[in-house]
């Protein structure tokens, strides 16, 4: 039986939520899953990514089959010279800034994979099946002779797919053709995910130098200048672990137009290439899908190559993280497996200069991260309204306070209301006094945490609970958004909070789009911005309370055995970090949320945070040339905002159009709202990289015109 505990000490409820998810997760992921996952020390996390504290699991996907072998080459019909025959062809300078995926079917791999990328992008895109739906050139061309797309996307270069035992083709000589001449008379590029040595059904340029089927032991792809010029958001001196994946090698053929992006010793596995009629191509010579790190670093990079740095979205790296129940007391977890109540841990002002100091450390280790700052969610009932504001090195819990005050400055702070109280089903009184009344105890000692953005205790008030409220350790019920609390909703709008924390760890929390937020069904003023629950438990303060905790639950004779053998601690820090850096590849600007124990010097200054925020750093930095972001709460959420205002756009049928001969990009929607678009120039205009993106706000039907940045 779990001790009665106070309201303001931390519940171990999420642990195992979390516990639970996993095991569901680990079932639908199946044995195959379970097989990868026994290599903790693969590099760059690569085992699917199954870890327990509400984290989710990455499914299993089927390695893909080699392609089958097809001889000859489709004709290229000459580029048609007359005016009447290449208004027919679809001549034109102008193209939509929209994507093409071309798969063959359902089962065809590329298709999520090429997805995954452009959703997290936020980019317009259709896809077309080549199996059953015929290519045309009123696929490609708009009836006023805009082109459709500018970035064509093939999931193989050969479009042929298996039907009972034979293998047939997607696109026939003649759609080949209309693609070809589209991408010929339009200046669209063309990248395919996967292609083979061979002419079918046109030369790439490759010749056999033999192929294999790569495991988890990992393969290294390096960048030549070509490819570093391709994928310039990359280190070029990277190093790209190619896992579970089957690898055509290959050469350049001597004297064809093609050029190696990526080669593994001397062998090609990525080449760009020119077509005898001009045309320019892009591919890999391995197989790829959403859930390798090869792909988070590889794909983004064709397609922006293809659509030439032009297209609706975005994508830029952010590390962010937040350490919840400052001022407060948690619970402490021991090696021998029990947990103390009282009286728990508490930071003391030697961890809070600790903490300091290892922020300091981690931007002069890793400059690419610079502006890294920690974000604090403080429970203000706890703060000493008479403590001075003297840093305290060598200070106790006594001196939290004071040293809190002398450093405040140097993170930043959220509201996480005064008692950490569940706020499922207080009234407005008490949901109004918890976040008012810890505002004015922050603003005391002058935290200055921002007003439009509160952190629920345990993500409390947002439809997830125990329906028995003395049942503390059980995992709750996701009763959706809709079985919020209305009174903290009510209080929350009265005291001018916009953004409520939510948790990725539950359906309901989860946006539909990545950075985007939950507009509230109940309190449409409000949104929900989820973080990412992390695998260091909100208990522990040690490597050996960290590893023994980590072990009982998914070691092989855990709770919820997933491991073949207990992981060591530098394991677990190296496999979470490689979570982490999943999430930061996809671009998500979500916080991932730690708690006070874990910020304890528990020895030379090193503490369990700072060991799992320098590694996530280290892999960032061994793959990415580009800067590592940190936002405030009040930038990120509004960040948020931008983004589910640009997939409205989406979904409302917005219309950028370039012009290849003025140099333009203009912009028309339907509905007046904003969208992003990389590779435009225009008023508020950020760079990251070499990608220039422009919000745009657009009022309906009416054209905006800014000027293009294409990459070329």
């Amino acid at each position: 039986m779990v001790p009665t505990r106070p309201a303001r000490r931390r519940s171990a409820r999420f642990t195992l939520v979390a516990a639970a998810v996993v095991t569901a997760l680990l079932g639908a992921a199946g044995p195959a899953a379970a097989q990868r996952a026994a290599a903790p020390a693969q590099p760059s996390g690569q085992p699917p990514n199954v870890p327990g504290l509400a984290q989710v699991a990455r499914p299993a996907a089927a390695r893909p089959v080699p392609l089958p072998r097809r001889s000859g080459t489709v004709k290229v019909v000459k580029p048609a010279k007359s005016a009447k025959a290449a208004a027919a062809a679809g001549l034109n300078d102008q193209v939509a800034l929209r994507a093409l995926v071309i798969g063959t079917n359902a089962d065809d791999f590329g298709v999520a994979t090429w997805k995954t990328t452009l959703d997290r992008v936020g980019a317009a895109y259709d896809v077309l099946y080549d199996a059953t739906t015929p290519l045309t050139t009123s696929t490609l061309v708009r009836p006023d002779g805009v082109g459709r797309y500018n970035a064509i996307l093939l999931t193989n270069s050969m479009q042929v797919y298996e039907s009972n035992g034979s293998y047939l083709t997607g696109l026939d000589p003649s759609e080949w053709n209309v693609l070809w001449a589209y991408e010929r008379n339009f200046g669209v590029r063309q990248a395919a995910l996967y292609t083979s040595y061979g002419t079918w059904p046109e030369n790439y340029c490759l010749t056999s130098n033999g192929e294999t089927s790569v495991g988890s032991t990992p393969i290294n792809l390096s960048l030549t200048a070509t490819g570093a010029g391709v994928f310039d958001y990359l280190k070029s001196g990277i190093q790209i672990p190619l896992v579970q994946s089957y690898v055509y090698r290959t050469a350049i053929t001597p004297g064809c137009g093609a050029e190696a992006t990526l080669t593994n010793g001397s062998d090609v596995l990525g080449v760009r290439t020119t077509s005898t009629d001009g045309r320019e191509r892009l591919a890999l010579t391995f197989t790829s899908n959403q859930y390798l790190t090869h792909s988070d670093l590889l794909v983004y990079g064709m397609l922006r190559w293809a659509g030439k740095g032009m297209f609706l979205g975005e994508q830029r790296h952010h590390l962010n993280v937040d350490v919840d129940d400052w001022f407060n007391t948690s619970d402490h977890y021991y090696p021998d497996g029990h947990v103390e109540y009282t009286p728990g841990f508490q930071v003391s002002g030697h961890d809070t200069v600790n903490l300091d100091n290892q922020q300091v450390a981690l931007r002069a280790a890793h400059p690419q991260a610079a502006d890294f700052k920690l974000n604090l969610a403080y429970n203000g009932a706890d703060i000493d309204p008479f403590a001075g504001s003297a840093c305290s090195p060598n200070g106790g819990v006594n001196e939290l306070t004071a040293t809190s005050k002398c450093l405040k400055d140097n993170f930043r702070w959220i509201n996480h209301t005064l008692n950490h109280p569940e706020l499922n089903h207080t009234n407005y009184a008490t949901s109004y006094g918890e976040i008012n009344d810890n505002r004015v105890a922050g603003n005391a000692i002058g935290l200055n945490a921002p007003d439009s953005v509160l952190k629920t205790p345990e993500y409390s008030g947002l439809g997830v609970y125990n329906p028995n409220p003395n049942d503390d350790t059980s995992p709750p019920v996701d009763h959706g958004l809709t079985g919020s609390n209305p009174e903290l909703l009510r209080a929350a709008k009265d005291l001018n909070v916009r953004y409520l924390h939510g948790n990725m760890s539950f359906a309901s929390h989860v946006p539909a789009h990545l950075n985007a937020a939950t507009v509230h069904p109940l309190e449409p003023s409000i949104s929900v911005v989820p973080d990412w629950p992390t695998n260091i438990a909100y208990f522990v303060t040690t490597p050996q309370e960290e590893t023994a905790f980590y072990n009982s639950f998914y070691g092989p004779a855990g709770r919820f055995p997933y491991w073949p053998a207990n992981l060591t601690y530098e394991q677990i820090i190296d496999y979470e970090a490689g979570v982490a850096l999943g999430h930061v590849s996809s671009g998500a600007i979500y916080t991932h949320t730690f708690h006070i124990g874990n910020v304890r010097d528990y020895g030379s200054g090193r503490t369990l945070l700072s060991d799992w925020i320098d590694a996530v750093m280290s892999k960032y930095e061994a793959f990415y040339s580009v800067p590592l972001l940190n936002e405030d709460w009040p930038s990120l959420a509004a960040y948020t905002t931008t983004r589910t205002a640009h997939f409205a756009q989406l979904g409302a049928g917005v219309d950028p159009v370039y012009d290849r001969s003025t140099g333009t990009i203009t912009v028309t929607s339907p509905a007046a709202g904003t969208v992003q678009i990389s590779g435009a120039q225009g008023a508020g205009s950020s760079t990251y990289g070499t990608d220039v993106t422009t919000p745009l706000a657009l009022a309906a039907n009416t054209a905006v015109t800014v000027t293009a940045v294409p990459h070329l």
